[in-house]
């Protein structure tokens, strides 16, 4: 416990101090060459996953307009904790940034080995964009319609498979439970594609992914979607109604995405850095976006904070109703 109370001594130190060197000369001089070499762009999943799939047209857009590359860096593990943890401690010199989900609020909840404040250790550069949860199935799975779902249940004890414990399809999924008459048996898998195999092959009834992950299996006949989690279809998935429209409840989460760097960043960089991503997230990017499922959502950084906090409100409120804990 000693250790860690020295460490957040310590942080608060670094980031008084940066706040102390904001205005001085030297900094602002630094920060007028900025940015100088290649900037990290941390995704703390995976490669070849649904974060790639909005996080390397983006950087690859960031970086055109930034004059500079920008590296996508794959650093996945403990649900994404491990590394949004090598951000919150990276220099605060706008080099290191990260490019975060939903994950940001439900890990708090869930994980007590989170070591990060997601508020506190990052200051936000903008909103990216929202994508949904789909409820997907086999072809010839027998119910079509939530009435259906809720009369097999009944019968037979039914399982849906997610990326993992914890994360968003997984709460949605419980809190569906917890306001229908739909009782199912969640299967926490290592990531969203062996839990679309699985239910490809029947070991399981239903996957809860993101639109990007079912979007392919679903136009090639393989899986069968049977409702999204939103207020409208997917644009990319139009033939897939949403739970209201099915006779469920309207069960509206939208998965979203968002830009953040390291806290005390000098403002100057941060400043270059926002203006960049507003120009990134154009009509071309955005178009590209919609194709793979993504709604681009630039914002300022009050509207990241915004939907952070009401994120950790909401799922702390899921986690505590369903007992959920992640050691």
């Amino acid at each position: 416990m000693a250790d860690r109370h020295f460490d957040g001594r310590r942080r608060r130190t670094i980031l008084g101090l940066g706040a102390a060197l904001a205005g001085s000369p030297v900094l602002r001089a630094w920060a007028q060459d900025f940015p100088s070499r290649p900037i990290s762009l941390v995704v703390p999943f995976p490669p070849g996953g649904g974060f790639d799939t909005i996080a390397r047209p983006f950087s690859d857009r960031l970086g055109k307009l930034l004059g500079q590359t920008v590296i996508v860096d794959n650093r996945p593990g403990s649900g994404g904790n491990m590394g949004t943890d090598v951000v919150a401690r990276a220099p605060a010199d706008g080099y290191t940034l990260l490019f975060a989900n939903d994950y940001l609020a439900t890990n708090p909840s869930v994980n007590r080995n989170v070591r990060y404040d997601p508020l506190k250790d990052f200051v936000p550069v903008s909103m990216i964009g929202t994508t949904q949860v789909v409820m997907a199935v086999r072809p010839d799975f027998p119910a079509k319609n939530f009435e259906e779902l809720v009369a097999l249940s009944k019968q037979k004890s039914l399982s849906y498979g997610t990326p993992g414990a914890g994360t968003s399809p997984h709460l949605v999924g419980e809190y569906l439970s917890s306001i229908s008459p739909l009782k199912s048996l969640h299967v926490p898998y290592k990531g969203t594609a062996p839990a679309v195999n699985d239910a490809m092959g029947g070991q399981i009834d239903m996957v809860y992914a993101t639109s990007p992950s079912v979007a392919t299996q679903i136009a090639a006949g393989k899986l069968r979607g049977i409702a999204v989690f939103g207020e409208q279809r997917s644009t990319q998935l139009p033939d897939v109604p949403t739970l209201k429209e099915i006779g469920g409840p309207p069960v509206n989460y939208e998965v979203w995405y968002c830009l953040l760097a390291p806290a005390a960043v000098p403002t100057p960089v941060l400043s270059t850095i926002r203006g960049a991503t507003r120009k990134a997230l154009d009509a071309d990017l955005s178009a590209r976006l919609a194709r793979l499922g993504y709604a681009v959502k630039s914002s300022g950084p009050e509207e990241v904070v915004r939907v952070i906090q009401e994120s950790l409100a909401r799922w702390k409120d899921v986690v505590a109703r369903a007992n959920i804990s992640i050691e």
